[in-house]
């Protein structure tokens, strides 16, 4: 190796891993806890949309399928809302779980599930971008995310197994159901690719930096659209993406409303 080689490699800030969020500045610290925030109010929040279709599932095996996912994605929040509490500079309205009131999940969770349709977009999209960005988490330096990130995961499996599943099934005959589920695909496609951020976003990037993550934006959407994308190229149905068979990657295509996105937030105004 040359010396400059060698000066350039010891140049590059090496960040240690740590448990105390004190040890990071005040910027990264707040980048952070959003980070928190964003994973557990959606894991949050799709644990109780889940949870609506317990008993309203459209067979007992569904039931009994939409319980024990409940039961996952409200665990893997409870997880995450405990870290509030130590972080020094964190409003008092986080230190106790039961005090919240806003959460900052994606905006399609608002409103209850209009149908079991909803119910599996929801869990074949947006779950499967929630993983991703849990792999992005795995080598993060906050030592309480990367240990809960490798647990999570362990438990998302199925999770992914079972929304590729329900899609191949409802798309596999020529009925009312394959549409409506194709159309409610498309409509929450664009919320939850901008929810995994937008190439060249500041506050992704420094959360890359910092070494919270260790994903950018690029690679997060490849990793979704290597999950979900040949699932939705063997039914035929005809999102906004493309495959080139040259490269081996995945685009994303159209516009998206990022005039309406709130990247802190990580909603759709």
């Amino acid at each position: 190796m040359s010396e400059a080689n060698h000066f350039q490699m010891e140049e590059i800030p090496v960040r240690a891993s740590t448990s105390d969020p004190a040890d990071f500045s005040p910027k990264t610290q707040a980048v952070l806890l959003n980070l928190l925030l964003q994973l557990a109010d959606n894991k949050y929040m799709l644990g109780k949309r889940y949870a609506e279709w317990v008993n309203s599932a459209p067979m007992l095996e569904a039931a009994v399928a939409a319980a024990a996912m409940t039961q996952d994605e409200l665990g893997h929040a409870r997880s995450l809302y405990p870290l509030f509490r130590t972080f020094p500079d964190a409003p008092p309205v986080l230190k106790k779980e039961e005090d919240r009131t806003d959460l900052i999940n994606i905006t399609f969770l608002d409103q209850s599930f209009g149908s079991w349709l909803d119910f599996v977009a929801a869990n074949f999209l947006f779950d499967q971008a929630l993983s991703v960005v849990f792999e992005a988490a795995r080598e993060s330096v906050f030592e309480p995310l990367k240990q809960r990130a490798a647990k999570i995961l362990q438990e998302e499996r199925f999770h992914a197994m079972y929304g590729a599943t329900w899609v191949r099934s409802l798309a596999k005959h020529d009925s009312p159901a394959r549409y409506q589920l194709e159309a409610t695909l498309r409509r929450i496609w664009p919320e939850v690719i901008c929810w995994l951020g937008q190439p060249g976003e500041k506050y992704q990037q420094y959360a890359l930096d910092e070494g919270l993550l260790c994903d950018n934006v690029t690679t997060l959407r490849q990793k979704f659209l290597r999950r979900v994308g040949p699932v939705l190229q063997e039914v035929g149905y005809t999102l906004p993406f493309s495959f080139d068979t040259a490269t081996d990657q995945w685009g994303i295509k159209g516009e998206l409303p990022w005039g309406r996105w709130n990247p802190k937030t990580r909603r759709l105004n």
